[in-house]
């Protein structure tokens, strides 16, 4: 007796479809893609604005909803006053009111000028602004010949370095040296950030006569 061959059904071979009804598939298939907006028939396209005008409309949100944000604060300080004092020496007449000014100490201010100058100097005391003549307490009597754009810039790169906020740009700022990490931290009192500030390094001292002498006599 022979078996019943088995039948396999692999359904019928579909059909291309022709380019009329593939594009017309595809028609169809973007406009139900489409969104349709419902009582809006009379809707008309307003004007193209330009890019200028609605940078401006955006900076007005941000300074009505945060006007710290949207207000950059212009910090502005003294040009530095520097004067002669003799023929090798110049004095930084008003270095004690920039540090108040910068909310500073003024031992720190002081370290990092003489730090970046490479030179010697010391603060001026009543007596000794008095007899030289060079106006109020409070000076830096610098060794070197100085000129006040000399001072400015350094006043910009320590103003950057040891005032400044790097998040909100603030010059609302404390300087706190952390007592367990001895590292020198400088906060942010309007956004509250922090951030650890390069130590000073002294810079390049020429050995004098002074020194070779002390040197002898520590021998």
């Amino acid at each position: 007796m022979a078996e019943d061959e088995q039948v396999f059904d692999f359904g019928t071979k579909k059909k291309k479809k022709s380019k009329e009804k593939k594009e017309k598939a595809e028609k169809e298939d973007e406009s139900q893609g489409e969104v349709q907006l419902q009582g809006v028939d009379d809707w008309t396209p307003g004007p193209m604005k330009p890019y200028e005008d609605l940078l401006d409309r955006l900076y007005k949100i941000i300074e009505t909803h945060n006007p710290e944000v949207g207000n950059k604060e212009r910090y502005v300080l003294k040009p530095p006053q520097v004067v002669r004092v003799g023929s090798k020496k110049v004095a930084w007449v008003n270095f004690s009111e920039i540090c108040t000014m910068m909310k500073r100490p003024v031992d720190h201010v002081q370290q990092f000028v003489l730090a970046e100058f490479g030179t010697e100097g010391a603060i001026a005391g009543t007596a000794t602004a008095r007899a030289e003549g060079q106006g109020q307490d409070g000076q830096l009597v610098l060794k070197g010949r100085y000129q006040p754009k000399h001072c400015e810039s350094l006043l910009r790169k320590y103003i950057k370095e040891y005032v400044t906020c790097e998040m909100c740009k603030s010059a609302a700022t404390t300087l706190r040296k952390d007592s367990s990490t001895r590292l020198t931290m400088v906060e942010c009192s309007r956004c509250g950030a922090s951030r650890t500030a390069a130590s000073i390094k002294a810079g390049f001292h020429a050995v004098t006569r002074g020194d070779r002498k002390a040197a002898k006599q520590a021998k």
